[in-house]
């Protein structure tokens, strides 16, 4: 049916916007797996995917990027684990109508 529809299929135009709603549930589960077995996880934004896929050899392999996140232990001597954090107030970044 995939293949079908997506691969071969009238849907096929969309396959790319498909596969990266696809990607996304997934990287959902990576960064709620990695807070569970107690790894830091950053998801990474303003990336130029082409260059990855270069560095990577993705286009080869039929493979590109779509999303970057890292992901790691924090080291012992973080000064930042242990930092106060910003945190506003609700009234003052939620609108309610």
């Amino acid at each position: 049916m995939m293949v079908g529809s997506l691969v071969k299929g009238p849907r096929h135009a969309g396959i790319k916007e498909w596969a990266a709603r696809q990607t996304y549930i997934a990287f959902g589960n990576l960064l709620t797996s990695a807070a569970v077995l107690g790894l830091d996880a950053c998801p990474i934004e303003g990336l130029e995917p082409a260059k990855y896929d270069e560095i990577l050899g993705l286009p080869a392999q039929g493979y590109a990027t779509l999303a970057v996140c890292a992901l790691g232990y924090r080291a012992a001597d973080d000064k930042y684990a242990t930092a106060k954090k910003v945190r506003f107030p609700v009234k003052d970044i939620v609108e309610h109508r």
